[in-house]
């Protein structure tokens, strides 16, 4: 079931605000406008204002104010009803202005939901939230930004030419991100700032208002700038205008208004010298790596100058070298052919002496020759596998022969023959055939097993 906060009697709109008041600080319920609105419901007066015609009935308790509303009374009506039901931030902002214009305005003739059409001889939708003939005020409440409309407002403005309007709007639509706040704009286009409610459930001494203005900061965006803000019990109304610590809302406005451009132009000439600053950094900070380049590129040079010069060193001491390397080989090979000389002079002369056995051979250097037994060579120690030995001391194998004369690996083979023949028991050392044992009256031995022929004997060892 619809509850409703609005009731229509006699074409004229009561709001559930209108039994509220304030008295000595405290926020109460009107008694007689309870008595009086119970005997109009119960004379069936009050109606739906939606027009289907169905009687409504107030619901009021001195315990607990969120429970009062007007409900619509069965078995009546022509129509359907299409009323909706209004926010309850919406009945209690109606409820905190109410008694805010009770307590500052001192009017006896405030009305709710006056429509423009009763103001002057004009038709239309449109209603004023309340309105004091009496002061020549009108307050106008939204409680969603978006109904704020080109149409009503100019309508709003010609009906009520001669009226003072004071406009305010739910706390929740404050906030811009930046962006051009259109709907807010036109409310500020002919009320020069904006008035925010901000409520807590129905309590008039715990509501906020807060006065801004709408201006586009240094950065081309819309900035919101607050320049008031105040419990609304605080806030006074003198002469329709709105005071808040004892200074008028306009000239607030336009000490904020001051405030922000200077605000801005102290940003805008910090952002200024700032870039001035940058700027001055920057071009010192080229002019700083300009020098470093060229500090570079002259110690480039510089680098390149020492790298010819030590190339040009470098080739000067390479040609040195190679003079004195040429000069030095050439030394060599005189001393080389010399010593050659020597030593084939060494060998003619001392030829004869590798005829004899009993002494070595050496040069006056100390150094030893020896003759080779197969290819007569003569040479030093050094350039043979085997020299020396009882009636072969200037005789020995040079490594050529050693390696390639097939004499030498013949008569190896012999010697090695000859040493098994002499020292193995098993071969006789005079054929190289088997030995084999053999036993007569005068005891055992071996003999060759080509006995005749081969007359070996030798006796066994025990």
């Amino acid at each position: 079931m619809v509850r409703r906060a609005v009731a229509l009697c006699n074409g004229k709109y009561i709001g559930i605000e209108t039994i509220y008041t304030v008295s000595n600080g405290c926020q109460i319920n009107i008694p007689d406008k309870l008595t009086d609105l119970r005997e109009k419901s119960q004379r069936n007066q009050l109606f739906c204002p939606c027009g289907c015609g169905k009687n409504l009935i107030l619901v009021a308790s001195d315990k607990n104010f969120r429970a009062q509303h007007f409900r619509e009374k069965s078995g009546t009506g022509q129509h359907a009803c299409v009323m909706t039901t209004e926010s309850k931030v919406s009945i209690n902002s109606k409820i905190v202005l109410k008694c805010w214009l009770d307590d500052k305005l001192t009017a006896s003739d405030i009305e709710l939901s006056v429509s423009v059409d009763t103001i002057e001889d004009v038709k239309g939708r449109s209603k004023v939230t309340f309105l004091s003939r009496e002061k020549k005020l009108a307050i106008q409440y939204w409680r969603e930004r978006e109904y704020i409309l080109d149409d009503k407002l100019d309508m709003l403005t010609e009906t009520l030419s001669g009226f003072d309007v004071i406009y305010f709007v739910d706390a929740s639509n404050r906030g811009t991100d930046g962006q051009y706040p259109e709907l807010l704009m036109k409310i500020q286009e002919r009320q020069k700032y904006c008035l925010f409610l901000d409520v807590v459930d129905e309590d008039y001494y715990k509501a906020e208002v807060s006065a801004v203005f709408y201006e586009k900061n240094v950065d081309e965006l819309w900035s919101e700038v607050e320049f008031a803000r105040a419990l609304l019990s605080t806030v006074k109304i003198l002469d329709n205008q709105l005071f808040f610590d004892g200074a008028a809302t306009e000239n607030l406005l336009v000490s904020a208004k001051q405030q922000f451009v200077r605000t801005q132009q102290a940003i805008k000439e910090k952002r200024d010298y700032e870039k001035r600053l940058r700027e001055e950094q920057n071009k010192q900070l080229r002019a700083e790596r300009e020098r470093q380049r060229q500090e570079r590129k002259s110690q480039w040079k510089e680098n390149e100058v020492k790298l010819q010069q030590q190339r040009e060193d470098e080739e000067r001491r390479r040609k040195e070298l190679g003079v004195r390397r040429h000069l030095e080989n050439i030394a060599t090979q005189q001393r080389e052919a010399e010593e050659r000389q020597r030593e084939e002079d060494f060998k003619q002369n001392m030829r004869t002496g590798f005829e004899q056995q009993e002494t070595q051979v050496r040069d006056a250097e100390g150094n030893r020759w020896v003759k080779c037994e197969y290819c007569e060579k003569i040479a030093k120690t050094d350039e043979f596998v085997f020299y020396g030995g009882l009636g072969h001391i200037n005789l020995g194998i040079c490594r050529d022969c050693s390696y390639n004369n097939p004499a030498v690996k013949e008569d190896s083979e012999r010697r090695k023959a000859f040493l098994i023949r002499k020292y193995s028991s098993a071969i006789c050392p005079v054929c190289g055939e088997k030995l084999q044992e053999c036993n007569e009256s005068y005891g055992k031995f071996y003999r060759c097993v080509r006995y005749p022929n081969c007359e070996y004997r030798r006796p066994t060892r025990k």
